[in-house]
């Protein structure tokens, strides 16, 4: 399931000879090849990985330039206007071009804002990584519903992207990748996008012959199909350092959960000494955070077709990134609950290691986090969908996973961000009721909970089935969303106000009686919009 930062893309860089303009290198005729992602993705949302999450929100009646100025920042430049830091994939994509015939020159990574500065007659290909495009990702369609309605940022920043001024009036080949492709080919929107390509997979042959076409001037394909590259061992390391530290540890999960496409996908690891050569580049870049880009990093080298943790190669792998100079925090991207209840001793001695290099607090204290799945307390769903998810142990045994799960995780001061999933097809009020008796077992559990509607992902089992609609909430649905945001409301609220307003008298002000207020006028609003079970919803939210 896709509610993360992880990773395949595609995108441009640069040629041509510089001038100076206002204090900036520039190119008077345009870079060959020009890579860059929407402003959602082009930006380290003030250092915090998992904020980036709210892109999937409606935008609302907030004007885009305080959105871009103080949610999604665009992320450090270089002195000639070059990105610092860009998506891993689009590092990865750079360092392919780069090997197979493309000079430093010709490539420029940058954010949309500078995209005047890199596009010009000379230039080929704008090269474009997406998430989300449309708004059909997991989050997008729950949030971007439940809040107000209306097209998520994730979907504005991109339609903006590709109608940016330059691209318009240069026309260079506009080539899409990454793992939100799919949204434009399903939508059937990428000639109204001015899309020429959609690239849909990872495989590097492929790329390397769609850029190689569009800088020759040859016509492109509407739409390419490459498999998903976990084989493809051609891809290098990145030669410049990712947002977020990002380093790619392991590439798909191979559990089959019917609803997600990594977990469709084999996993392969990536060897240590390679990992720590991209480790080694990010620290030299001027990073000192390192995100290990992963669909488990309690599998990282497990041999073992059922799933049985390698503690050796987990601990070798976060002690070895830990002890090299310059790191100072490194954030697990995703972990799966089975390899905690399998081997407890492995949560402990890693998250020993984590602690050290916290890049998260609640309250005063430092904890370890990293994004996982429970989706459902449904028996009957997880063997039906995800029978595969708690390998070693039986579907049967998912409750019992989960809870103790969470306790090992609790008593080490790892806080996971654990998405559920409402709307699932055939999913009966009984298996909301189970997952609501989940949810009562882990109330005094540290977590923060995502609740999400199904979507038919591309390219997983259940892509032809319909997906989970606001309109479509019975009450009990309601409920379950409630519950979710309650606990996350009473376990994270002060932990967020003390992160954000200093002053002991005003965050007890904006606690007691801004929220209440600002919940109470919430509340009358969604009654109008969803009904009564929503605006009950907001007013508990205000006093959890």
């Amino acid at each position: 399931m896709q509610v993360t930062p992880h990773t395949l893309i595609m995108c441009l860089r640069t040629s041509a000879s510089f001038i100076l303009y206002e204090g900036r290198k520039t190119s008077s005729s345009g870079t060959k090849i020009v890579l860059t992602s929407s402003a959602t993705e082009m930006s380290d949302y003030y250092n915090s990985p998992f904020i980036a999450f709210v892109a999937g929100f409606a935008k609302g009646p907030v004007p885009l330039w305080i959105l871009r100025r103080f949610l999604y920042p665009p992320v450090e430049s270089n002195g000639d206007g070059r990105a610092k830091y860009s998506p891993y994939g689009l590092r990865k994509v750079e360092a392919l071009l780069l090997e197979n015939g493309f000079a430093d020159s010709d490539i420029a990574v940058t954010h949309p804002s500078n995209l005047k500065d890199f596009i010009g007659p000379n230039t080929k290909a704008v090269g474009i990584s997406s998430m989300d495009p449309t708004g059909m990702g997991y989050v997008s369609k729950t949030y971007s519903s439940l809040v107000g309605g209306g097209a998520p940022m994730n979907t504005i920043e991109f339609e903006s992207l590709v109608n940016h001024r330059s691209v318009q009036k240069y026309k260079p080949k506009v080539i899409v990748g990454g793992y939100g492709s799919w949204q434009l080919q399903q939508k059937k929107v990428a000639e109204n996008y001015g899309v020429n390509c959609v690239l849909l997979g990872g495989s590097t042959k492929t790329i390397i012959d769609v850029f190689r076409k569009a800088v020759n001037g040859e016509s492109l394909p509407k739409v390419v199909r490459s498999g998903n590259g976990l084989r493809d061992r051609g891809m290098p390391l990145i030669r410049h350092a990712a947002i977020h530290g990002g380093v790619e540890i392991s590439k798909g999960c191979g559990r089959n959960c019917q609803f997600c496409t990594p977990t469709m996908q084999d996993r392969r690891d990536i060897s240590l000494d390679r990992i720590m050569k991209e480790v080694q580049i990010t620290i030299r870049e001027g990073a000192s955070r390192v995100t290990l880009i992963t669909e488990d990093l309690f599998l990282y080298g497990a041999k073992n077709k059922h799933f049985i943790p390698n503690k050796g190669a987990v601990l070798k792998l976060v002690k070895s990134i830990a002890d090299y100079p310059g790191v100072k925090a490194i954030q697990p991207s995703h972990m799966s609950l089975a390899p905690v209840a399998y081997d407890s001793s492995l949560v402990q001695e890693v998250a020993e290691v984590l602690i050290d290099r916290s890049w998260y607090c609640h309250g005063k204290k430092p904890i370890v986090t990293s994004e996982t799945g429970i989706e459902t307390g449904s028996v009957r769903l997880m063997q039906k969908y995800m029978a595969g998810k708690g390998l070693p142990f039986k579907p049967e045994q998912w409750k019992e996973i989960v809870t103790q799960a969470f306790g090992i995780l609790n008593d080490n001061s790892w806080y996971p961000l654990a998405t559920l999933i409402v709307g699932l097809p055939d999913e009966k009020e009984e298996d909301i009721v189970e997952t609501l008796e989940l949810m009562d077992d882990l109330k005094d559990f540290n977590a923060f909970y995502v609740p999400l509607f199904f979507v038919p992902l591309d390219n997983c089992l259940l892509m032809n089935k319909r997906g989970a609609e606001v309109d479509s909430l019975s009450r009990i649905r309601w409920e379950f969303l409630i519950r979710c945001w309650q606990y996350n409301v009473r376990i994270w609220r002060d932990t967020f106000l003390e992160a954000r307003i200093t002053n002991p008298v005003l965050r007890k002000l904006v606690k007691r009686m801004l929220i209440p207020f600002a919940a109470k006028v919430a509340g009358i609003y969604y009654r109008m919009k969803y009904g009564e079970a929503m605006q009950d919803a907001i007013w508990k939210l205000a006093i959890a």
